[in-house]
């Protein structure tokens, strides 16, 4: 079972940084792990003082180790997710930037899309209409078939089974067989077989690298006809949904991630963002190495 035992909450002083902190202290407390709290700051001040410029006005909640960079915030964020072995990164869309008249057409801060580009571990991003709802009462997974969706299914699969929640898994379709809702692997009142088969496939990917007892935190798959992003929000406030697990591929440039970027602007859950992994890529041996 993976552990999440290490959390990154990135802060710069600022409230629109610090709606991150309720939700890091909560889920640090729920999964009895570290809370590693950086500030890139010009000089490093006093611990408490530090935590109340940063809004932790409950650092008794949790274990929460400071740290205190003078580095460009982008490049600390990052290395301390390697430095402090991370397994998950809690973070605001937009820090100081939004205080400093960045329009609400702007979705990300500077940092933040450093971040969610370049993060190795899994984002739980907070949109610029973040309710704060604490503590979480159910999680959905927006599953596509891209590897980067799987990915982000695993990831919610195994947190959800941490904080004891359960899992709705939802795939916007667009055939015969996109308005059926059944618990995971019973499909007996579909028209039609190839889309439940299809979605069951999805998931078996998904969720291969999971532990049975982690697997049973997943109860119902949902196939919605419709535009994603619509299917996903409409989804998010009929479940009242605490989180939204997703997966993308790093690009933000024009045309690109267009569900990620309605979601933004939108959501009002958390979301837990899962950068696609690649794996190594195999060298062919030649010659002389071919007998090491």
């Amino acid at each position: 079972m993976k552990r999440f035992n290490a959390i990154l909450l990135p802060l710069d002083g600022s409230p629109e940084a610090a709606k991150g902190a309720g939700c890091a202290l909560w889920l640090a407390a729920s999964l009895d792990a570290s809370l590693h709290v950086l500030h890139a700051a010009a000089q490093p001040i006093p611990r408490q003082e530090a935590l109340a410029h940063l809004h932790i006005l409950d650092a008794k909640r949790a274990h929460i180790i400071l740290h205190q960079f003078s580095a460009r915030a982008e490049a600390a964020v990052l290395d301390a997710i390697n430095t402090y072995g991370v397994d998950l990164v809690v973070m605001s869309a937009r820090g100081e930037s939004a205080s400093a008249g960045l329009k609400l057409s702007q979705r990300l801060g500077n940092i933040a899309q450093a971040v969610i580009e370049g993060s190795p571990v899994p984002v739980l991003l907070l949109p610029i209409r973040y309710r704060e709802v604490l503590p979480w009462t159910s999680m959905l997974a927006a599953a596509s078939g891209d590897k980067a969706a799987d990915q982000a299914l695993e990831a919610a699969t195994q947190l959800a089974s941490m904080l004891g929640l359960k899992v709705t898994v939802v795939h916007a379709g667009d055939g015969p067989g996109a308005t059926d809702t059944a618990p995971l692997g019973a499909y007996a009142d579909a028209a039609h077989h190839e889309y439940p088969r299809r979605m069951q496939e999805m998931i078996e990917r998904g969720v291969a690298s999971c532990t049975p007892e982690e697997c049973h935190c997943i109860n119902r798959v949902m196939l919605r006809q419709g535009d994603p992003a619509a299917v996903l929000l409409e989804q998010v406030r009929q479940h009242a949904a605490s989180v939204l697990a997703l997966g993308w591929h790093g690009a933000l440039g024009a045309g690109r991630a267009l569900v990620f970027k309605r979601l933004l602007e939108e959501a009002e859950c958390a979301l837990l963002l899962v950068r696609r992994r690649e794996r190594s890529p195999a060298r062919l041996k030649v010659g002389k190495e071919m007998d090491e």
